[in-house]
């Protein structure tokens, strides 16, 4: 009994010693998951990228997992978006066109000061604004003379000087026309110089849809998106991958306003205090043909590209990131647009926030990092599961306002509504954040 009972204590205490190994390497692996997830390293936050970045396969299961909402779009989130809006950033392509009509969307006086972006895409060729639509089955009027009978009546507010331009909101109107504004600026700049004092509460009770770069707009027009690649178009990727030319330079920046609520100049001129970056445009020396008529071969041999907008506001990225950046292959570090919309709006891990650094100098030691660092390859990952599409018209890049707005026409739900307190929906004082230094 005795030999027995020694042999059980030995059974146990191995036991014991076993599940100790266990448990000190189970929280040994979640301790490197961690660090590896974010090393802070002299102060400043280094992200690490998986380590699986060449095992496609398990990105794929990865993928595959999180893909139906890789957005991290909240409930709430979606129920203020438009069926249009479902349908461009979840895919949700659910309903069908009503195809037994037709609409006529009417420009309200500023259909021919807008062709050069909307029509021509700052090209020399006139486009059809519905050649590439999902439906085909509205016509463009600049004529005020068919007020009276237009499904829709588009406003562009930037050119808007006051409410007094508009038509009378009293004189005949059919019962479903829509009146929609439209801005592609930032609340800080709705409105141009010469109308400083009109507001947005100024058109309470005018217009039933917005057409903004949104994804909570009724006619969402974002200048770029991000979209899943098919499991076809992800494999043929991958057989016809090719290997990326080799960047020369450091960072770039093109700023012909060198102005801006988040003092993005002053920001650029502190970082050049501990980096190179080289500045393109009106506020440093270096000159590109054209202005969003000739694209700049010369952002082509950058890693990175700073995309600072000109106020940093609730889901505000311009071409600044689509174009310089992502278009060009270089990592674009953002400046505009908060860390959680970017989250949603860009592809995964594949940017730089500046609000995630204390200062210009720490983010200048991230990016000479990087610089040397293998760790720069893993910002094009995402390449092997999205892709970008640029919508803005801008370097003869497609533009897809008028189609957009008439796709809400077909698909966005039909029962009347009116915005009666704009700054409810679009507002500085709520929507923008002011300088990150």
């Amino acid at each position: 009994m005795g030999n027995e009972s020694q042999s059980l204590l030995n059974l146990k205490f191995r036991g014991r010693k076993r599940w100790r190994r266990l448990l000190t390497v189970v929280v040994f692996v979640l301790f490197v998951a961690c660090l590896l997830r974010s090393q802070i390293i002299s102060g400043d936050i280094y992200y690490v990228m998986e380590t699986v970045q060449n095992d496609y396969d398990t990105l794929d299961e990865v993928m595959q997992t999180v893909a139906p909402n890789w957005r991290g779009l909240r409930q709430k989130d979606t129920q203020n978006m438009s069926a249009l809006g479902r349908r461009l950033f979840l895919g949700d392509v659910s309903g069908s066109p009503q195809y037994d009509r037709n609409f006529t969307i009417l420009v309200w006086k500023h259909g021919p000061n807008i062709e050069k972006r909307l029509i021509m895409r700052f090209g020399n060729r006139r486009w059809d604004p519905f050649r590439e639509c999902s439906v085909s089955n509205c016509r463009l009027t600049y004529d005020s003379s068919e007020l009276n009978t237009a499904d829709a009546v588009l406003f562009h507010l930037h050119r808007t000087p006051d409410r007094k331009s508009l038509p009378d909101p009293k004189g005949p109107r059919p019962a479903n026309q829509r009146w929609v504004f439209l801005t592609d600026e930032n609340p800080f700049h709705t409105f141009t110089l010469g109308s400083a004092s009109t507001r947005m509460k100024d058109y309470n009770g005018l217009f039933n849809w917005s057409m903004t770069y949104r994804m909570d707009s009724d006619v969402p027009v974002p200048s770029g998106r991000t979209l899943p690649l098919t499991s076809a178009e992800n494999k043929r990727r991958r057989k016809a991958k090719a290997k990326a030319k080799a960047k020369t330079k450091l960072a770039a920046i093109m700023v012909s306003n060198c102005g801006g609520r988040n003092k993005r100049w002053e920001y650029v001129k502190e970082l050049r205090k501990h980096m190179p970056v080289d500045v393109y445009g009106a506020c440093g020396n270096l000159r590109c043909e054209g202005h969003f008529a000739k694209d700049c071969p010369g952002l082509n041999d950058y890693k990175f590209y700073l995309a600072f907008e000109n106020g940093n506001c609730r889901e505000y990225i311009t071409e600044k990131a689509w174009w310089n950046a992502y278009h060009k292959g270089a990592v674009p570090v953002i400046m505009g647009a908060p860390p959680q919309d970017c989250a949603r709006l860009l592809p995964p891990k594949s940017y730089i926030h500046v609000s995630d650094f204390a200062s210009p100098a720490s983010l200048a030691r991230y990016l000479l990092y990087l610089n040397a660092s293998s760790e720069y390859r893993n910002f094009f990952n995402w390449k092997n599961n999205f892709e970008v599409v640029n919508e803005h018209g801008y370097f003869q890049s497609p533009v897809y306002h008028y189609c957009r707005l008439c796709e809400a026409l077909n698909y966005n739900d039909p029962a009347p509504k009116v915005y009666s307190k704009l700054e409810d929906y679009w507002n500085s004082d709520r929507d923008c954040n002011g300088p990150v230094i």
